[in-house]
């Protein structure tokens, strides 16, 4: 993956750019009521999300930063499954943060993991971000053991810091430091 984005295929998985082709299949987990349980946001109506798609299948990143969504596309299914995303923080402060969305009939057989570690490749790799962050409600216990899967150690307990459907809502941050992946790497080379 380089500044401009290009696909990248795992073994089950294309981790692409949106389309406007993804309506229907985006729609399926963004508005799905698990999907949404830890999120501070309503279900996308098709006209934003036609907007939405729209928006991400021209954006790019360039020295200011700013906010990318990958498609996840299972290829035996031949259909997006969910989202990965990243938020870079202008060049100057060199982080970003990571976040990840998955249609609950695709969860649990690794495929957030295989596509979040194109992001943190895309990140430490190619844009050679320091340090990269993620962040989720306490609750969500199959998005914080993800981050561990990945590598990324928890920095923070957040004491109701997120209002989600009228209730404050607890979070955990998790960092991961490009020294950190680095080393994961070499871990994985040497095996």
């Amino acid at each position: 993956m380089n500044p401009s984005i290009e696909p990248v295929v795992t073994k089950q998985l294309i981790i692409r750019r949106m389309a406007q082709t993804d309506l229907l299949d985006f729609l399926a987990y963004q508005t799905h009521p698990e999907v949404l349980r830890y999120m501070p946001v309503e279900p996308l109506t098709q006209e934003r999300a036609i907007d939405f798609l729209a928006r991400q299948a021209v954006v790019e990143i360039g020295d200011e930063g700013g906010y990318i969504v990958f498609a996840v596309h299972h290829i035996a299914d031949a259909k997006i499954i969910g989202e990965v995303g990243i938020n870079l923080l202008p060049k100057a402060q060199s982080k970003g943060e990571i976040g990840w969305s998955l249609h609950p009939n695709y969860q649990g057989r690794g495929y957030a993991t295989q596509a979040a570690q194109v992001l943190l490749n895309y990140g430490f790799a190619q844009r050679n971000l320091h340090r990269i962050t993620s962040i989720c409600d306490t609750r969500n216990t199959a998005s914080y053991m993800l981050m561990e899967r990945l590598g990324m150690r928890r920095e923070g307990h957040l004491k109701q810091s997120q209002l989600i459907k009228g209730l404050w809502q607890n979070e955990y941050i998790y960092a991961l430091l490009r020294e950190e992946w680095l080393f994961q790497q070499d871990i994985t080379i040497s095996r």
